[in-house]
């Protein structure tokens, strides 16, 4: 009797520990599907934020490009004459100045017949001499400015034409058109550090649907339903149908099975410019690369049997734990939003006016009030460019590109940058240091470490005295002015992101210094009476040393 019941025991034991086994495995699958699903749908909203800004940074680019061309087409030096040394010249400033801001391999004029007659920048490919009557857009680009992706050169690469027509300024006849040639990974790469999207995962079509921009360069110039990219992408219809409803201007995201990488997020919007659907964008992100730290996290599922609970409180650990680390991620994604929002709907109406101005100034006006308002004009329109570059330059996250430079260079370079007002006197360092750094991100620290001292002492007379020396480990640089004390409250908080106790700034300056010295692997700080900035840095950093 007795050995019966302990059957039934140990039969009601087993039924229980297996019951508890297909629970444990129902319940971590379950778990684990609801999470993977979850992180989806919240990567999909994530990656149409950051496509729809990517967008609109690239959509900001080829409108302020498109208006530097009619300005250079509506130039007096082009009007003239399209080959002369002054044109040459004028032209060769102009690709100066672009390139300040955005990169571009070359700007060219052709005459009448649509034949290249010069160029600025002929050590990439020449082109004078070549005739483009056989481009796709030829007929457009001699009507009204546009922008066409071309192949016009020898190595295949598909780019991209911006242009303006040169018209006669009295009798309005067709005289030839000026063109930039862009290649979209360099104004997709002046961004793409903001946000965390890989470069591979993006591609750009143009009106005609064939690539711009792809990691596949066997596809650039093709047009996507043709039957090489097809071939390609497997003749997914799922697929198609996504692209063609981008193409047919629809901004939006969906989730199909590749046959390349399995299951993936793809997000995508059409760039418009002026009222027409020039180019198309799409992010495509593998699902796989969102759930594989979810996949190492789910290790414990061989030995669910009695820990259904230690796995579930784990995995809600191990997620609160991930939210927690993906917070500033966010934050900078909601910064780099607003950059772009701000490159998009700012710099376009400041090129516009900077263009103007440089049209009135050349107009020879002897009237002192005109020239004084164009200097006024100009020094605003620098400092909103100021107030554009400082939230850029936190949201930017690039590698270091360290060098040996003189310390007192810099501060000239950054002092140079700056408006110093007569009452305020500037002393360097009497002795000049060798500093292993970036020379441009340092160069962020010390513009904004000045600007913020000017601020600080307003109109009063005062100094900024900057102070330098060195030992055998780091480098240490001092930023000393005679402006009031900083509350004890702004101590604690003057490095934080988006904290600022001026009525003007982004109170983005002083934690874009401290990320950058950071990335040095230094230190810097703040100390009262007087207010100093301490800038520590190792002496010898070198390229090999660097944070990426």
């Amino acid at each position: 009797m007795a050995l019966g019941k302990n059957k039934i025991l140990f039969g009601l034991l087993g039924l229980i520990i297996i019951s508890i086994v297909i629970i444990g495995f129902y319940v971590n699958d379950s778990t684990k599907n609801n999470i993977s699903q979850a992180l989806i749908k919240e990567q999909t909203e994530i990656q149409m934020v950051i496509t729809k800004s990517l967008a609109a940074s690239v959509n900001s680019e080829f409108q302020r490009l498109l208006m530097d061309m009619k300005t250079i087409s509506e130039s007096t030096q082009v009007q003239q004459s399209l080959t002369d040394k002054d044109t040459i010249n004028y032209i060769s400033n102009r690709w100066d100045d672009i390139n300040s801001l955005t990169k571009i391999s070359d700007i060219f004029l052709v005459d009448k017949s649509l034949t290249v007659v010069s160029q600025v920048n002929d050590e990439k490919f020449r082109l004078v001499g070549l005739n483009l009557q056989n481009i796709q857009s030829s007929d457009e680009f001699m009507i009204k400015p546009g922008y066409s992706g071309e192949i016009i050169s020898s190595d295949g690469i598909y780019r991209v034409l911006v242009s303006s027509p040169i018209r006669d300024s009295i009798s309005g006849e067709f005289i030839g058109i000026a063109f930039a040639i862009v290649e979209p990974s360099e104004i997709i790469s002046k961004y793409i550090g903001i946000y965390e999207v890989e470069l591979s995962s993006i591609e750009i079509f143009d009106e005609n649907q064939k690539f711009l921009f792809s990691k596949n360069k066997d596809l650039l110039g093709k047009e996507f339903t043709g039957y090489f990219s097809q071939t390609y992408y497997g003749e997914n219809e799922l697929q198609n149908s996504h692209y063609q409803n981008i193409f047919s201007g629809n901004t939006k995201s969906f989730v199909y099975e590749n046959h390349r990488v399995g299951e993936v997020i793809s997000t995508g919007t059409p760039i418009s410019i002026e009222e027409k659907n020039r180019f198309f964008f799409i992010v495509t992100t593998p699902v796989k690369y969102i759930l594989e730290d979810i996949e190492r996290n789910l290790f414990v599922e061989d030995l669910k049997n009695n820990l259904i609970l230690f796995i579930i409180t784990v995995l809600f650990a191990v997620i609160i734990l991930k939210r927690s680390k993906s917070i500033e991620n966010e934050k900078l994604q909601v910064i780099g939003q607003l950059a772009s929002n701000i490159a998009h709907d700012i710099r376009n109406p400041l090129g516009i006016i900077r263009s103007s101005i440089t049209r009135i100034e050349k107009q020879e006006n002897e009237n002192k009030i005109i020239n004084q308002e164009t200097e006024r004009i100009k020094r605003s329109v620098a400092r909103m460019n100021h107030q554009i570059e400082g939230v850029l330059n936190y949201v930017r996250t690039t590698p270091l590109n360290v060098s040996e430079n003189s310390l007192n260079d810099l501060i000239k370079s950054g002092s140079n940058s700056l408006s110093i007002p007569k009452n305020i006197k500037l002393e360097i360092p009497k002795k000049d240091i060798a500093v292993y750094c970036d020379s441009d991100k340092f160069k962020v620290v010390i513009e904004n470490l000045l600007l913020n001292a000017i601020q600080s002492i307003n109109t009063e007379e005062g100094k900024i005295i900057v102070k330098a020396e060195e030992d055998e480990k780091e480098i240490t640089v001092s930023f000393e002015n005679s402006g009031p004390n900083i509350s004890e409250e702004s101590l604690s908080k003057i490095f934080m992101p988006l904290y600022t106790s001026k009525l003007k700034g982004t109170g983005l300056g002083l934690s874009s210094c401290y990320n950058i010295i950071s990335q040095h692997k230094g230190t810097i700080y703040v100390t009262n009476s007087p207010v100093t900035f301490t800038i520590k840095i190792p002496k010898n950093l070198r390229k090999e040393d660097k944070l990426d």
